[in-house]
């Protein structure tokens, strides 16, 4: 399982976080971009008398957000980039020609998130404080957590749930809690299975149980939302979520994937080259992730389903991505579940 960050410096910069974001409701047609220092910003007023203004700068995500929004090519809007005026004037017609409202999302001055008015903020301090403290009741710890700019990772295992996949392969229980607060996908909550023989994590997603960040309309009169505002909405929603990591927790889910892993160390695999090949295809690998497979099934010695599947849950773990680590970590269980012959 990849390094991240500790729980505490996990900690430190979700309170960082929480304290510099901004999050704003605004027509489309009243954002207004403009020039600065040769790049494209954005300024829009954030009191209805316009006597007060945001003006940043955008994230990379902040700018395929608006992109997309404009319903402008990515290849061309990427074109634009070093041409900023251009590229301003092709948004603001976009913009100024759209009724719908916008969700902006703002972390230190900068443009992070550019979502529909549907958007329900479930964000990563309240995540932390409902689900941290149960996570340390269920004996359970934090072996990697990171926060990336599309995602919060919360991985955590306990050693008192183990099983045997095969003689002298033991495996511990786990859960694994992600979430986006720029739209890049639901709060999710999926088992995790911890491999001691080489620290490996294979995610689980058969039993993932995902909360989606949709829900009515928010009403564009509250221009600037506050965290006590966000908090007081989803009390009742994140204690759901706490009923979700018991049952995610639970030892018969986890027998039930172990049970799995085990039919898969008597999948054979006849020709490693082919079925590599085939992973590599049908998982979108780079060229250095093929080859790292590669190098990590000849190295385990098991060209079995099993095998192969922990090949690349090994390789996982020396991605420069936490996010494609996670990935990967995913597609590693799925590999098992396959006959690759």
């Amino acid at each position: 399982m990849k390094n991240g960050k500790t729980l505490q410096q996990l900690a430190t910069e979700i309170q960082r976080q929480q304290d510099a974001k901004r999050d704003f409701m605004i027509p489309a047609n009243r954002i207004n971009p403009f020039v600065y220092e040769k790049e494209m910003q954005l300024g829009f007023p954030i009191k209805d008398n316009e006597s007060e203004l945001f003006t940043g700068g955008l994230t990379k995500n902040g700018h395929i957000q608006l992109g997309q929004f404009c319903d402008i090519p990515k290849k061309y809007y990427d074109a634009m980039l070093p041409h900023p005026q251009l590229l301003t004037e092709n948004v603001k017609h976009w913009l100024n020609a759209s009724s719908d409202n916008r969700m902006v999302r703002s972390l230190d001055g900068k443009v992070r998130a550019i979502l529909s008015d549907k958007y329900r903020r479930l964000d990563n301090f309240d995540l932390a404080q409902n689900i941290l403290p149960m996570l340390i009741d269920a004996n359970t710890e934090v072996e990697s957590c990171e926060i990336t700019d599309k995602k919060i990772y919360i991985k955590a295992i306990t050693h008192k749930v183990q099983a045997e996949v095969k003689k002298g392969d033991i495996v511990s229980s786990g859960i694994i809690i992600s979430n986006s607060e720029t739209g890049h996908g639901s709060l999710s909550i999926k088992p995790l299975v911890y491999r001691l023989v080489c620290s490996n994590g294979a995610i689980v997603d058969d039993y993932a149980m995902r909360k989606y960040h949709a829900g009515k309309v928010t009403e564009s009169n509250q221009i600037e939302f506050s965290n006590e505002t966000l908090r007081a909405e989803d009390k009742a929603f994140w204690l759901t979520v706490r009923d979700l990591v018991k049952y995610t927790l639970n030892e018969t889910t986890f027998e039930k994937i172990v049970e799995s892993m085990r039919e898969s160390t008597e999948r054979k695999i006849e020709q490693p080259d082919k079925a590599i090949e085939l992973v590599s295809k049908r998982y979108l690998m780079t060229e250095n992730e093929t080859n790292d497979i590669l190098l990590h099934l000849i190295k385990g010695g098991d060209l079995t389903s099993w095998g192969l599947g922990n090949a690349v849950t090994r390789m996982a773990q020396d991605s420069a991505s936490y996010d494609r680590s996670t990935e990967l970590e995913s597609i590693g269980y799925q590999i098992m579940q396959q006959n690759w012959n």
